[in-house]
């Protein structure tokens, strides 16, 4: 329930507390009740659970059991019970017959919290106590007397209902609001990355590679600096294979991974095979998990040592696997990094395969998005 929505139905309660309870005791003056304990009583009880059906306007949950709701409902047609028989037949229209409008406050909040059968019988009920009363009196036009006691059911049992659409319908378009504001914000984000990979490349072209092809094409490969370049241009290559195939997955830490972890001789692979989706919800969800995939990468290469390295997003990219080939050690340490990605904010399950022996390691892992918890309404 939002804040407008509390906003709203609190005015309509404040103004329900504080006109009933008045008009209730009132009504006891000059002996127009000829059970007044029982009177208040039953005002006391009213009052007392109205204020529990309303206490998700403080906060609370809108959830309410069965047993609470017909708890609560059984107190209207009760109150009708303690009143009007004990009223002379001319007060009924009046303010000292108050509980048919007192009352509509747990009716409407039982409707509200999602309880509208329960509501319909305790107005039923109500029906039932005034219909036995006019009955059995001797007043004129019983029908209309009858149709204008029961005129508080009717406008705040529809109105609760038309609420409750109006409430639920809002909910609605707010989620979708919310989740288009989340795919546009996931859209920004990816063209923001997309446009920050196109300038590193140009950097790359301007200042590395094409400064490194005039180097080769002007040293003779028997001169002594041939092997450094040589190397130099493997490490270009795969800096330049990376964004090619994988580009989703860089930022700044994770290019930084990579360039440490191959200065030390792992030999790394990033591979992202995904099909990339029209649009929807899958977009928010693929983006979600390839951020989730970025804060687990970099710290996996750099406790890969001088391992190989393989992660891999498969075609449906509703997954990742990770292969590592190496010492026992350095298998054990880049499954520690990886089983520890939630201390990190990954939002992502790993289910690791270790396998070492005579100081070897090799290490076979799934990462999954982890499941979404869903919010109770």
């Amino acid at each position: 329930m939002t804040r407008v929505q509390r906003a709203c139905l609190l005015g309509a309660v404040i103004w329900l507390f504080s006109h009933g309870p008045l008009v209730a005791l009132l009504s006891l003056h000059q002996h127009q009740h000829r059970r007044p304990w029982l009177a208040v009583a039953a005002l006391l009880v009213v009052l007392a659970v109205s204020a529990a059906a309303v206490r998700p306007l403080l906060g609370g949950p809108i959830e309410l059991s069965r047993r609470a709701a017909l708890a609560m409902a059984a107190v209207v047609p009760l109150s009708g019970l303690a009143v009007t028989p004990f009223l002379d037949e001319g007060l009924w229209r009046t303010y000292g017959n108050w509980w048919p409008g007192l009352t509509q406050i747990v009716v409407a909040a039982l409707v509200l919290r999602r309880r509208p059968l329960v509501a319909l019988a305790a107005e039923l009920a109500a029906a039932g106590v005034l219909a036995a009363c006019v009955s059995s009196s001797d007043l004129p036009n019983r029908a209309v007397t009858f149709a204008a006691l029961n005129q508080p059911a009717l406008v705040w049992f529809t109105a609760g209902v038309g609420v409750r659409l109006l409430f639920d319908r809002t909910a609605r378009d707010v989620a979708r609001y919310a989740a288009d504001e989340g795919a546009s914000v996931a859209e920004r984000a990816a063209t923001v990355a997309r446009s920050r990979s196109a300038r590193q490349r140009r950097e790359d072209l301007e200042h590395s590679v094409v400064p490194l092809l005039r180097r080769v094409a002007l040293t003779d490969p028997g001169e002594p600096s041939w092997p450094t370049l040589s190397r130099a241009a493997l490490t270009l290559e795969r800096r330049l294979r990376d964004d090619l195939r994988a580009r989703d997955l860089l930022d700044e830490d994770v290019r930084v991974a990579l360039r440490r972890a191959r200065e030390r001789g792992c030999e790394v692979d990033v591979v992202d095979d995904r099909r990339r989706p029209a649009g929807g919800d899958d977009d928010a969800a693929g983006t979600d998990f390839t951020a989730g995939l970025r804060r687990l990468l970099a710290p996996a290469l750099d406790a890969c040592g001088t391992a190989r390295v393989t992660l891999r997003l498969p075609p449906q990219g509703r997954w990742a696997t990770v292969s590592v080939d190496g010492t026992a050690q350095e298998a054990d340490a880049v499954a520690a990094a990886l089983r520890t990605g939630h201390l990190r904010g990954a939002g992502l399950v790993v289910e690791t395969d270790l396998r070492t022996g005579d100081g070897i390691g090799s290490l076979w892992a799934e990462v999954r998005p982890a499941p979404a918890h869903r919010p109770v309404p």
